[in-house]
């Protein structure tokens, strides 16, 4: 069997757009298909072709692939029937069409052929350059002029294009046309054509979880919310998100020691030594003593700009909305009259790391099924570094991706995302030892840490 090497270029590009990969020559043409879209960054949501001969010569005919999915035309073979050795045998270059609409228009030429290696990946990719194009685009010239748009902000477009890019293209895939990751799409090659051998757990739907002998502590499994999340997207969705995960790391074993962890929890942990092993008595009214509302709008700071005496539940919201969160999340409950430790909380006091991942595993205790989903992307956003303004953007395209729609079956809005996320940014807001609640405090560096312990 021959191994071909190809050099795929995208027509009408500028700069130029391409990648050099070696295929086997057993595959079928259909799975040379899919490994197009993956290694240009292709969604798959439009119809597509393979021809023999150059689609801009006038009056060009021969062979026609097309998918056996679809109504074909008369004249066209199924891509099913035909390996890549049936068809790149006795030629030297072959075109794969992509959205006949935009008129995407790949050259593959074929640049070297040798001996198959049966060891090696199926599809191999070896080199390129500029990411693909965004899908619905405009074709060669649109997708020019949005980049040109987007990149001029005095351009009276400027603001709807971009704004374009957000909702299409989304937060994991690189907007930036030189953006090339190699490593990237190997790994998603891998997946797609090797699962067994990538490394990966057979048993993942999500393609984040990897086998038990390759897996390190820290490292996400199938229990973990960002694979659970990741497993309701659309496949080629579900690979953009593993490539920007990959690309930045989230998902890298963080190791936060005593101190950062202590630091990162500080309400929640002083909060469970509050109430400690024996419990603490509430008011006839059910609220905390006021001594102990005192202490700790005072120990943890809340105390230096608060106007009053800072020493009842009802009047403070830092104390109130602490309690309340500690409560949903399951930390402690009330009993008899008396606010008590989960036996968790019992188990962790003293243990800063323990106590933190408390706090992140029960940040999804008792939300709803879209509430998860928005909590885990607003995790996110908040450990990829996206800024806090922009966050809910996010949510709301992987909300959308879910399937999820808002009230009014309209785009979500800000609003909207609020709402979705009220209970995870009441956490949020809490990690590294404060509340804003409504005066404007720099986020702690920190909550990127955090968030991303809370994805796992």
């Amino acid at each position: 069997m021959t191994r071909y090497r190809l050099r795929a270029t995208l027509a009408e590009s500028d700069p130029e757009i391409w990648r050099v990969f070696d295929v086997s020559g057993d595959l079928r043409l259909r799975m040379l298909h899919l490994a197009l879209q993956t290694i240009m960054g292709w969604r798959e949501s439009h119809l597509h072709a393979f021809v023999d001969t150059d689609p801009f010569t006038p009056g060009a005919r021969g062979r026609r692939w097309e998918s056996p999915d679809f109504e074909p035309a008369d004249d066209s073979l199924s891509e099913e029937d035909y390996t890549v050795d049936d068809v790149l045998g006795g030629v030297t270059a072959l075109w794969y069409e992509y959205d006949f609409g935009d008129g995407w228009v790949h050259r593959l030429d074929v640049i070297e052929r040798a001996a198959d290696d049966p060891h090696l990946a199926p599809v191999v990719l070896l080199d390129g350059a500029n990411r693909g194009p965004f899908e619905d685009s405009g074709g060669p010239h649109g997708y020019a002029e949005k980049l040109a748009i987007a990149a001029d902000p005095q351009h009276p477009d400027h603001g709807f294009i971009t704004d374009w890019i957000r909702t299409t293209v989304g937060p994991w895939t690189p907007h930036e046309p030189g953006n090339f990751d190699v490593v990237g799409i190997q790994t998603e090659l891998n997946l797609l054509f090797n699962p067994h051998g990538s490394g990966m757990s057979p048993y993942d739907m999500s393609g984040l979880v990897k086998s038990e002998e390759h897996r390190r502590p820290g490292d996400v499994d199938d229990a973990s919310p960002i694979a659970a999340f990741a497993s309701e997207l659309p496949p080629p969705i579900r690979s953009e998100l593993r490539q920007h995960l990959h690309y930045t790391g989230v998902l890298e074993p963080i190791g936060i020691d005593d101190e950062t962890a202590a630091r990162l929890i500080r309400p929640f942990s002083w909060l469970m030594d509050a109430v400690g092993v024996d419990g603490l008595a509430l008011s006839t009214s059910g609220w905390m003593p006021p001594a102990t509302v005192l202490a700790g709008m005072t120990e943890l700071g809340w105390l230096d700009d608060w106007v009053g005496k800072g020493n009842r539940e009802e009047s403070t919201p830092q104390i109130a909305s602490l309690r309340e969160t500690a409560q949903r999340m399951g930390l402690v409950r009330v009993q008899k009259g008396r606010l008590v430790l989960s036996a968790g909380a019992k188990k962790a006091l003293g243990d800063p790391r323990l106590q933190l991942r408390l706090v992140a595993s029960g940040l999804y205790r008792k939300l709803g099924d879209a509430e998860t989903d928005a909590a885990t992307l607003l995790l996110l956003a908040a450990a990829d570094g996206t800024p806090a303004a922009e966050r809910w953007k996010t949510v709301a395209f992987g909300l959308e991706m879910c399937g999820w729609q808002s009230a009014t079956r309209m785009a979500f809005t800000a609003s909207d995302i609020a709402h979705a996320t009220f209970h995870t940014r009441q956490v949020l807001d809490l990690i590294g030892g404060g509340s804003r609640f409504g005066r404007l405090r720099e986020e702690d560096p920190g909550v990127r840490l955090f968030a991303a312990e809370a994805l796992r």
